[in-house]
């Protein structure tokens, strides 16, 4: 899991709320001009969470995304008090696989 240093204020909850109006807004979108404008609106309040975040939804950055992260932080620090999903444990441990590189190297088989 990345960096779990950051507290879940009261602002990024309210900043999660802020993106789930724009993904609404997004979808109802008349123009790509008008997309364009909230797409940049979209960045700009992603910019404000703390890196553990940034880090954590880079999968899926959606307000959902950002909802799960938040449950499985919770968990993560408190198992014996706090309960997640399977779904949910499933869907962040997915968003965050590591990537196989398939040319590289195989350094633990040798031929």
């Amino acid at each position: 899991m990345a960096n779990s240093s950051s507290e879940i204020t009261p602002q990024i909850l309210k900043a999660i709320d802020v993106l789930e109006g724009l993904e609404d807004l997004l979808d109802s979108s008349p123009s790509d001009e008008i997309e364009a404008i909230l797409q940049e609106a979209w960045i700009k309040v992603t910019d404000t969470f703390p890196e553990d975040f940034k880090d954590a939804t880079a999968e899926d950055a959606s307000a959902e995304g950002l909802r799960r992260y938040i449950r499985v932080k919770a968990f993560f620090s408190n198992p014996t008090e706090r309960s997640i999903s399977r779904l949910d444990l499933e869907l962040y441990c997915r968003n965050h696989a590591l990537s196989i590189d398939e040319d590289a190297p195989d350094f633990f088989l040798p031929d």
